[in-house]
Parts: structure tokens; C-alpha cells; sequence
């Protein structure tokens, strides 16, 4: 993995899908629960493949599938955190993400938003986007204030 901070974006080149899900264990290591990950990329990025390596670094030994057809896949703590994991892509309006999170769930979990961007506002205090692009770089960026702090923990498991 390469890494490289810009102003406001800190970038890392994925090589494989096994970096890619070291990096989802890397930074299962440094979360907390609340934390909120919007993942963004096209079909096929790697989203779902960042997310198994999330859930191995969270101990979840459960197979990892993209939640496209039930939208919200909850996976109960074994060690420390639980995960959530969400597909937004067809959610219209913001009443709709009720069903699908709430702050009271996530408090012990981390989050993993597939599409989310658009509902950032609606995830809670402490949010980062991971953008996938198609030359496989990812680069984070902080959505809101706590997102910073998330952030700083994300930053340095990229080096």
C-alpha cells in the first residue's frame, strides 16, 4: 500500500483484495463504537471486500455478503465491537434509514454505510468517507466534526 495525505484527503493504493482487507482489519483495530464509515464506490470497487476484512478484525467469524437486498446486516460483538453494515443505494428519504440504523444501535458497533454520502448528516457525530476510486486508491475524508478524531485514528494504519 501506498500512502499519501492531501489537504483534506489522506489516500492509500490498494494492490489486491487482500490488501484491501488488511486495510478493513487495520482499521477494525482503531475503531470505537459510533464510528460510521461511509463507503463509496462504484459495483465492484471493493466495498464489500473492505467490509470481510472489517469483520475479521472484529473477531466475526460469520460470512461477510453485501447487504443489496436486505439493506441492514447487523453482526452481534464477539470481542469488542459489533458491525453494521448497510446498503443505502435505494433508500429515498430520511425517515427510511430509521428502520435501517439508530445512534442507540450503533453506539457498540462500527458502521459500514454502502452508498451513504447522500444521508451523511443522518449517521451520527463521528463519520468518515472511504472512497473507493477505479484505479483501486482510497482515499478518507472527515463528514463531520468527530469525524476528525475517527480519522486520526485511521491515519496512521495506513503508513
Amino acid at each position: 500500500m501506498l500512502i499519501e495525505s492531501l489537504k483534506d484527503l489522506t489516500t492509500v493504493k490498494i494492490e489486491s483484495a487482500q490488501d484491501m482487507q488488511a486495510l478493513g482489519e487495520s482499521i477494525a483495530g482503531v475503531a470505537r463504537g459510533g464510528d460510521v464509515l461511509i463507503l463509496t464506490g462504484e459495483l465492484g470497487a471493493g466495498k464489500t471486500t473492505f467490509a470481510q476484512g472489517v469483520a475479521r478484525g472484529l473477531g466475526i467469524t460469520e460470512p461477510i455478503t453485501s447487504p443489496t437486498f436486505v439493506m441492514s446486516k447487523y453482526y452481534p460483538p464477539v470481542a469488542s465491537l459489533g458491525l453494521l453494515h448497510l446498503d443505502v443505494y435505494r433508500v429515498g428519504a430520511a425517515d427510511q434509514l430509521l428502520d435501517l440504523w439508530s445512534e442507540l444501535d450503533a453506539q457498540n458497533s462500527l458502521t459500514l454505510v454502502e452508498w451513504g454520502i447522500p444521508w451523511a448528516g443522518e449517521f451520527g457525530d463521528c463519520v468518515v468517507e472511504m472512497c473507493i476510486d477505479s484505479e483501486h486508491t482510497v482515499g478518507f475524508s472527515a463528514v463531520s466534526a468527530l469525524g476528525e478524531l475517527f480519522l486520526g485514528r485511521i491515519e496512521p494504519v495506513l503508513a
